[in-house]
């Protein structure tokens, strides 16, 4: 049987976001987060995934009703309806992961409403968790993680064996009836101020640096937001960001109507990846028409369309163009930026919501 469940997160908790403690405080709307999120490389988002660690005492004997109850005491039982019916806005059910440290073993279980739970399948090892996640995802990251000492045993134990535990989704929005209706992102601006901060500035590849032989290579954000993209698409709701700083009353509020991505051939030529990703350099610097014309005029870019079950990529032919939106860029339906009046955060939130939905 199954004892002393209890949360714990690979995340870091960020308790300097004064923006998202005004809009709790002060709108009438719930923000959650879901702890692990599963996108595989064909796009779509397989797992919205919530974990605890147990005791265990060898025994599969528990009631799943038992364990059913165990959770929602663990979450909170409006909390938990909220992650059920965030996941049933992507077709999903919420997937609950059970773990001991002390015998390494993992539980997997879906919950298809507060009150029901359906087990999935136990792992004898973290190594296989590991394994599972790997096969879910479709690929393996071949990057470094970066170790940080306090992570959870479990964690280290993932990243140990090649496949970390997927990222989070930090915040969702749902109403008073614990229904979803978007998805907020948060954006610390640490490098810049709030009213220069451009994300197109990273998503088109403004910073540079060179690697191990010398050569100039782009840092761009294209992975982070086709993550985002894909939430936003395969679920139907609406992407906010605010972008705040911690010392500063200013911040920035945007709804995203779209992003375009840039049709990078990753896996078809290293040495192309790298000259798109020079000239929208280039262009981020420069923000001048010959720049711009170049990418206009030369390359190929493509949108998201989600036809379930699967995803699809609407490529746009040059010439590109920026009023239909084909230019790879993140186009918005709502900006708003606000200098020293952080007080103006929760009513603009809750007006723009009320505006559209109405």
């Amino acid at each position: 049987m199954f004892s002393n469940f209890r949360k714990e997160t690979s995340e870091r908790s960020d308790a300097d976001n004064w923006a998202k403690k005004s809009l709790i405080q002060h709108t009438p709307f719930h923000y959650d987060s879901i702890e692990g999120c599963n996108e595989n490389n064909h796009d779509v988002a397989t797992h919205l995934m919530e974990r605890a660690r147990v005791d265990y005492d060898g025994a599969d004997d528990m009631a799943l009703d038992d364990i059913c109850a165990a959770l929602v005491h663990l979450e909170g039982e409006d909390v938990l309806v909220r992650k059920i019916n965030f996941a049933n806005a992507f077709s999903l059910c919420l997937t609950y992961v059970l773990y001991c440290d002390e015998t390494q073993q993992v539980w997997i279980y879906e919950m298809e409403g507060v009150r029901s739970l359906k087990f999935v399948e136990k792992m004898d090892g973290y190594a296989a968790f590991s394994e599972w996640i790997a096969n879910v995802k479709g690929w393996k990251s071949t990057k470094k993680y970066r170790e940080t000492a306090d992570l959870p045993f479990f964690d280290k134990e993932l990243r140990r064996f090649g496949t970390a535990w997927p990222t989070n989704i930090d915040c969702f929005i749902s109403d008073s009836d614990n229904k979803p209706v978007a998805i907020l992102e948060f954006q610390n601006a640490k490098t810049t101020s709030v009213k220069d901060h451009c994300n197109n500035e990273f998503f088109l590849c403004k910073q540079e640096y060179r690697d191990a032989n010398g050569s100039i290579k782009y840092h761009d954000d294209i992975r982070r937001w086709m993550s985002q993209e894909i939430l936003r698409v395969q679920s139907g709701l609406r992407l906010f960001i605010v972008t705040w700083a911690q010392d500063c009353d200013d911040f920035i509020l945007k709804e995203v109507e779209r992003i375009t991505f840039p049709d990078l051939p990753f896996d078809k030529d290293w040495n192309a990846t790298n000259c798109y990703k020079r000239d929208m350099h280039d262009y981020a610097v420069k923000k001048d028409k010959e720049s711009g014309d170049k990418i206009k005029n030369r390359y190929s870019s493509f949108n998201l369309v989600y036809e379930s079950p699967s995803m699809r990529k609407v490529v746009h032919h040059p010439p590109l163009s920026a009023p239909q939106k084909t230019f790879p860029f993140i186009y918005y339906k709502y900006k708003k930026v606000v200098l020293g009046d952080a007080g103006q955060l929760p009513r603009l939130l809750t007006d723009l919501h009320d505006e559209i939905s109405a």
